[in-house]
């Protein structure tokens, strides 16, 4: 008789422990979906948004038709990072820039570190190495919240015509 309850005890452990492994399994999964759920729902603040371009007020006026200048902002609770900012023409050929987030009285960036970080709002400089106008950019910004860059233009004629 004792064989036969030590053989139904071991049979109700195996079915126990079965119904564990299911139950922490399944745990397991629910508690995976829920972590990913909250954190798509955490990224989804995470945007950074830019003012108009403009250029800058500098004493002068050559060197500040060089200079392309706007405000980012970000929206999220965490730092993000600008790592490229790329500027094109009309005709869609890259135009040469420096960026950084400050620059001096004539308009050239300081400390062009290709790095920017952004905890509420930060000025974006772009200005053109040689020296030329910018009378129209296409500015791309790439940052850390996203593959896809910020696209800003760059148009002053565009907005002296709607005004």
């Amino acid at each position: 008789m004792a064989p036969e309850i030590l053989q139904t005890a071991s049979t109700v452990a195996a079915t126990l422990s079965a119904l564990a492994a299911i139950f922490s399994g399944t745990s397991a999964l629910f508690s995976y979906r829920l972590a990913r759920k909250m954190q798509n729902e955490l990224k989804t603040d995470e945007r950074i948004v830019s003012g108009t371009p403009i250029h800058p007020d500098l004493r002068e006026r050559a060197h500040s038709e060089s200079v392309v200048q706007c405000t980012l902002f970000n929206k999220s609770k965490r730092k993000a990072y600008i790592d490229l900012v790329s500027l094109y023409d009309n005709k869609g050929a890259r135009i040469d820039v420096t960026w950084s987030n400050e620059i001096d009285h004539l308009g050239k960036p300081r400390n062009p570190c290709q790095l920017i970080g952004i905890v509420d709002a930060c000025p974006l400089f772009a200005r053109r190495n040689n020296g030329e106008p910018i009378d129209y950019a296409r500015i791309e910004i790439s940052h850390s919240f996203s593959k896809a860059p910020i696209i800003v233009v760059f148009d002053p004629k565009a907005g002296w015509i709607s005004e």
